[in-house]
């Protein structure tokens, strides 16, 4: 905790806002915050004492969030009329999207989403969008054996890639953080998690450790306009997940694990 404490406080030192600025403003708009990523970057707000709004369906699940001194946006993240409203009442300074299709969904369902929230975060004047999406998305495309992964996967990551260029083309900043497979909540990060741009860093990584990252690039002019993997090279992983790894070797080109710098440590 202590670790995380630490890491977390020196993402914090990158913010160019100060307290009265904050205090004026709507603060940061969460996307997907009661999944389990989302939640562990509201928790990360929290702490960091930003002024946090999360948006939520009215049949969602606010467990999660009970004691987390948040506000609610209450709509559906595809109804046009919903984010209207959501993103024209209130000046966000930044906006993380960590929203993910709902069980059963529409496969389509990022393109979709994405077409909404940056039509309305450009006609709010939101200050950027952090975009958490996947690798196989977008120009990381190339890594992929799209032979090897089940059609919906083919389908949802097809999507991913054209939310990231929805984005692009918004307007508005944005950062776009990519990861290739995330870890069980109870899994802990290394302390050593990282944001890269180069392509080939591949790797599982968890959730606290992506809350942790997602925070260095709020408000970072380092990390604006820019696509990231995100990996955990020191976390440890459980004998469970060699199977993991020997999936990944039929949908990933040989290519990508031969430029490997750090291989992923295994109990």
């Amino acid at each position: 905790m202590l670790k995380r404490r630490a890491s977390l406080a020196l993402a914090l030192s990158v913010m160019a806002f100060n307290g009265a600025t904050r205090a004026e403003d709507g603060g940061i708009l969460v996307l997907g915050a009661t999944g389990q990523l989302g939640i562990e970057i509201v928790k990360d707000l929290v702490e960091a004492g930003e002024k946090v709004k999360v948006l939520v369906r009215p049949t969602s699940n606010r467990d999660k969030l009970a004691g987390l001194d948040v506000t609610y946006a209450v709509g559906d993240i595809l109804s046009d009329a919903d984010m209207e409203k959501v993103f024209t009442s209130t000046p966000y300074r930044a906006v993380i999207d960590a929203s993910g299709q709902p069980n059963g969904g529409d496969q389509t369902y990022y393109e979709k989403s994405q077409r909404v929230i940056s039509k309305w975060a450009a006609a709010g004047k939101v200050g950027q969008i952090i975009l958490h999406g996947a690798t196989g998305a977008g120009d990381s495309a190339h890594m992929m054996i799209m032979e090897n992964v089940p059609e919906y996967q083919r389908v949802s990551i097809a999507s991913k890639g054209k939310a990231e260029d929805i984005l692009k083309g918004s307007g508005v900043t944005y950062t776009i953080i990519r990861h290739l497979t995330l870890l069980p909540i109870e899994t802990k990060e290394s302390g050593r998690a990282r944001l890269t741009t180069n392509q080939m860093a591949v790797g599982a990584v968890t959730r606290d450790g992506l809350a942790r990252l997602t925070m260095g690039c709020l408000h970072n002019p380092a990390c604006f306009n820019m696509t990231f993997h995100a990996v955990d090279d020191d976390v440890t992983l459980s004998g469970r997940y060699e199977t993991m790894w020997t999936r990944y070797r039929t949908v990933l080109k040989p290519y990508v694990f031969e430029a490997r710098d750090t291989p992923q440590r295994m109990d």
